[in-house]
């Protein structure tokens, strides 16, 4: 993923002044560069290159840039995360040009005057403490490898965020889950490989990006069960039970005749003509679109005024919390979930009264009279 970006993170006036010195840090430079994905579009690295105009850090990378590159590879695991703090930074570098202030010479007072036209500006809080968390961070390095103060880069960290309620994403009923899925007709190509997807989103509980990235080879079966591979946050594989989506599953591949595609991706767009699958994986942005339309069709409304909408993470969000409503203990959900910490599960789970309710029948307490 960095490979390119640092080919592109570095101004033109310094693409091939990097330092002859084959000191450590260039050396790591080099091999975290080396071991991420090279599809990162150029333009990503386009914004970090005309972000930092500076050059002559104090531990061995020629540019800010360079500098930042062994911390992207280490902390942002998809192109959709570089680009997305592409922005973030774009917009920030921006704001500090108009008020006429070098990017390397900003201060936390600096950083207030953002977060005030952030604010004034009515962008939502999750949009500003998502910025303020990425300045920290590339500001941190660029301390670490001495290109701005190390005291200005630590008073980053006293800029409050505003407070953000977590995990707000909307989870459907039971009974709204099964009417979307009603909702996919079975009688065409495309809503055969609709709701074969739907369904794999309800069963397994995983993201979307785990999905979009799977190929047919990825199916398993055991004899009795089918199973799907798919690779998780932070690289994290995983072997999903597939139960009730397996049919489905078997259905789309075979209408499709991609049964014996192993190595193709196993969710593709539909071709131009709408009779068959174009061999290629499907835009992760194409699950989001599905599900506001099938909810539309089942008469859910998608969309919450104040609030965020259903999407692709509503089903994630279903599947975790039917599972705890029918049972299952919180350690079992925080492994199908594929969460390190427990506490992240626990977000997930929208409470009611009856769980008050539930509680205080399990109290023993009698009179000893």
């Amino acid at each position: 993923m960095c490979f390119m970006l640092l080919a592109f993170m570095q101004p033109n006036s310094f693409r091939g002044k990097v330092s002859s010195r084959n000191n450590y840090e260039q050396r790591l430079t080099i091999q975290a560069a080396a071991s991420c994905d090279r599809k990162v579009q150029q333009r990503v690295g386009d914004i970090f290159a005309t972000s930092f105009q500076a050059s002559g850090g104090s531990s061995g990378a020629s540019t800010p840039a360079e500098a930042l590159v062994p911390w992207i590879c280490d902390v942002l695991l998809s192109a959709e995360s570089v680009k997305a703090y592409g922005r973030d930074i774009r917009d920030f570098v921006d704001y500090m040009n108009k008020i006429d202030v070098n990017p390397l010479s900003v201060t936390a007072d600096h950083v207030r005057l953002y977060k005030g036209a952030m604010v004034k500006s009515g962008l939502k809080a999750t949009t500003i403490a998502r910025r303020l968390s990425v300045l920290r961070g590339v500001y941190c390095q660029l301390a670490e490898k001495g290109f701005v103060d190390w005291q200005d880069a630590q008073r980053f960290a006293t800029i409050k965020a505003p407070p953000v309620a977590k995990n707000t994403t909307p989870a459907l009923t039971a009974k709204q889950a099964g009417e979307l899925l009603a909702a996919v007709p079975g009688d065409t190509l495309k809503g055969i490989r609709d709701l074969a997807l739907l369904q794999t989103f309800f069963i397994t509980g995983c993201r979307v990006s785990a999905v979009v990235r799977a190929c047919v080879g990825h199916l398993e079966t055991d004899g009795v069960e089918h199973y799907l591979r798919v690779v998780e946050k932070r690289n994290k594989q995983a072997r999903k039970i597939l139960l009730s989506a397996a049919p489905a599953i078997r259905r789309y591949i075979g209408e499709a005749g991609i049964q014996d595609d192993i190595k193709g991706p196993l969710f593709r767009p539909m071709s131009p003509d709408h009779r068959t699958f174009q061999r290629r994986h499907m835009n992760r942005s194409t699950p989001w679109r599905l599900v506001k339309y099938y909810c539309r069709r089942a008469g859910i409304d998608p969309g919450r005024l104040g609030g965020r909408g259903i999407g692709v993470h509503s089903l994630r969000k279903t599947a975790i919390t039917d599972a705890i409503c029918n049972g299952a203990g919180m350690h079992e959900v925080r492994e199908f979930a594929g969460h390190v910490d427990i506490r992240t599960t626990e977000l997930y789970y929208q409470r009611t009264e009856e769980d008050a309710a539930s509680a205080a029948r399990r109290i023993s307490i009698q009179s000893a009279e």
